[in-house]
């Protein structure tokens, strides 16, 4: 059996499993030179470009090519960047599921744990859309074991569209038996990119706001509004994801926690929350930004959709 799992995200990526084992990953920003790239969608493409980290795979004839996307929030444009994939390998078959950006967070981190069982918390910047494609997921929380992965908690927010000032959090619990929480709020890393951008970063430069924060209260020459946005930046996502594991308290007595998504690069929080929590024994998922999503899909499709 060999698989093909890809990216069509930011950090767009690909990994080649043969008989459920990870052989390769390849992140093709690291073959063209263009940060993080991401494929072009519609707007902005022509659907010509030549992925370099598929060369690599040029005699191999994949059983299944499983696709992962942040969800751009119309098929139409997702398709025809995997149509045009498709093209560029060959296969027998392909699976996508544009709804599936957290679990694939979930599945990528827990495969590379040695847990047999955890619980699995994802912040980012927004994963999937949900709710008539109004609200974005920020975080979630999901029961992982070698059988069955199932959400228990997402946080949805509508803060992207910069509208409804005055909707008042609410907590729900839909027929699906996962509990939300619909919000205008930001949360964990769509609230530390709103703070790069107020303190005049560049977008994916998180990295170095995150560094500048410790130098709040130190002599430095460096901006002091900045280092301030800096610190209230850590301080705040830091609480919303202490809130995170507090909830997921609720749902299982576990004391393994997986921590994936895009926020969790950042490695001064990770820390202080390992500190936090003696009881708990973490694991940070080694590729947790969208690249990681491409092992994730494959760890799904292998483990619990076939």
């Amino acid at each position: 059996m060999k698989a093909l799992g890809v990216n069509i995200s930011h950090h767009c990526s690909c990994a080649f499993f043969e008989n459920g084992v990870l052989k390769e990953y390849y992140e093709e920003d690291r073959f063209n030179k263009i940060k993080h790239y991401c494929p072009e969608d519609e707007e902005h493409g022509n659907y010509t470009y030549q992925y370099k980290f598929l060369k690599k795979f040029k005699n191999i004839i994949f059983d299944v090519v499983v696709f992962a996307s942040y969800d751009r929030g119309n098929l139409q444009i997702e398709l025809p960047i995997i149509k045009h994939i498709l093209k560029q390998v060959k296969y027998k078959k392909y699976y996508f599921n544009n709804n599936y950006h957290h679990l694939y967070h979930a599945t990528c981190g827990y495969f590379f744990s040695n847990f047999n069982e955890a619980i699995a918390l994802i912040s980012d910047g927004g994963g999937e859309m949900e709710v008539e494609r109004d609200f974005r997921t920020l975080q979630s929380i999901w029961i992982i074991n070698k059988k069955t992965v199932v959400p228990k908690y997402k946080y949805l927010s509508m803060a992207h569209l910069n509208y409804f000032d005055n909707f008042v959090p609410i907590e729900i619990n839909k027929t699906d038996g996962i509990d939300y929480t619909m919000s205008n709020k930001l949360k964990a890393g769509l609230k530390y990119i709103d703070y790069l951008r107020k303190a005049g970063w560049k977008d994916n430069t998180e990295g170095q706001m995150m560094g500048i924060a410790a130098y709040k209260d130190k002599e430095t020459d460096l901006d002091k509004n900045v280092l301030e946005i800096a610190n209230k930046a850590q301080k705040e996502t830091l609480e919303d994801v202490v809130e995170l594991i507090e909830k997921a308290k609720s749902y299982s007595d576990c004391k393994n926690i997986i921590l994936s998504g895009g926020y969790h690069l950042n490695c001064a929080n990770n820390f202080k929350l390992v500190k936090l929590y003696p009881e708990f024994n973490f694991f940070i998922d080694p590729i947790p930004y969208d690249g990681g999503t491409a092992v994730g899909a494959v760890y799904f499709y292998e483990n619990y959709q076939r």
